[in-house]
């Protein structure tokens, strides 16, 4: 892993395939709903309103993209020749031109997410055995201060890209390294299913991306499952205000519906909405991970994340596919990584949430 190179262009054309699927850590209902909040200052609302536009008009560029990679017959080969990634940076100087001016040498924001995202590198290849979000190499490219005061974080399809915050809601947004670890993992899962970004498959999409972040903010830490600090999404990127106001984080996948997080969601099946978003519909496929991994004990990224990830390059697992499906597949794999003990512990995580099971 290596500095950017200062020309601003990713060094390697294997970069080309990618394309543009935006997936963000805030859910647009959490931007929609503060920013005509009469409790919250007006610059505040302007960002959150403005966060919220930018935010519609890059979502809706998904689906065609995600067709688009779904089509790629290579994605789930690792290939003859595999590359040690390199990381490349930029400065949005608050405006939103991607990928913004090369950075030559990183200093304070720039240096957290570069040593970050190199830890998530170093957490993909040494628990999971994956190089880079393509198995292949992939360089990895991140853009900081994009926009005026945006209230987001997101995978492009082919980068990073993180927001300031507005200062009252939300900080700097690369501040939780479970964001970041979130946010690339929406490349691993645009390599592999490319799950449907709506309905049960969004959610298990944004779920996917929980699921691995927490972990890898657990191991980063070295936090057994007990840790309550372990479970939370985004905990690093709210502002003090908002911590005052009693909001811990965005998400907490052992207590969804918690009155501590900003955007709390359903625990059981039988609660999903099948119209809301897919950021909150993910809270009972979070619940259930999060229940796995404390059955099982210890240290999550051991046995319980790598049946998630089993699950995740099965190439059963389709773009469309359920949470009694994904749960299916889940069960299996418990099965095989640690026997009927796990396979139980699985499926009992699973009946907790009220998700209903494939027959045997």
């Amino acid at each position: 892993m290596s500095f950017p190179d200062t020309s601003g262009h990713l060094s390697d054309e294997r970069a080309l395939h990618f394309r543009s699927m935006c997936c963000f850590i805030v859910p647009p209902g959490v931007l929609k709903k503060y920013s005509r909040d009469p409790g919250v200052d007006a610059a505040t609302r302007k960002s959150l309103q403005d966060t919220y536009l930018e935010t519609e008009r890059l979502r809706g560029l998904r689906e065609a993209h995600r067709i688009a990679t779904l089509r790629d017959p290579e994605r789930f080969l690792a290939g003859a020749a595999v590359h040690v990634p390199q990381q490349h940076l930029f400065d949005c100087m608050h405006r939103k031109g991607l990928p913004g001016k090369a950075v030559a040498a990183p200093a304070g924001g720039f240096k957290t997410v570069f040593d970050t995202t190199a830890k998530v590198v170093e957490f993909y290849k040494t628990v999971l055995g994956r190089n880079s979000v393509d198995n292949k190499g992939f360089d990895l490219a991140s853009s900081l201060h994009y926009s005026k005061s945006y209230d987001n974080a997101f995978w492009s399809g082919s980068q990073m890209v993180y927001g300031d915050g507005d200062g009252k809601l939300f900080g700097e947004m690369y501040l939780s390294p479970d964001v970041i670890g979130h946010e690339l993992t929406h490349g691993v899962t645009q390599n592999l299913s490319a799950l449907r970004y709506e309905g049960e498959s969004g959610a298990l999409n944004e779920s996917i991306s929980d699921v691995f972040g927490t972990v890898f903010n657990q191991w980063l830490n070295n936090w057994p499952v007990t840790e309550p600090r372990g479970w939370l999404v985004g905990a690093g990127i709210m502002a003090p205000p908002a911590q005052a106001k009693g909001f811990t984080c965005l998400r907490d996948m052992v207590q969804p519906s918690a009155k501590h997080c900003l955007s709390p969601q359903p625990e059981l099946y039988s609660q999903l909405d099948p119209t809301a978003d897919v950021h909150e519909n993910s809270g009972v496929p979070n619940k259930a991970f999060a229940t796995f991994a404390r059955a099982a004990g210890g240290q999550a990224w051991g046995n319980a994340i790598k049946v998630w990830y089993d699950t995740c390059i099965n190439r059963a697992l389709r773009s469309d596919a359920t949470f009694s499906e994904f749960a299916g597949l889940t069960i299996a794999s418990a099965l095989k990584f640690g026997g009927a003990t796990l396979q139980a512990q699985c499926r009992s995580a699973w009946n907790e949430v009220g998700v209903v099971l494939p027959n045997p």
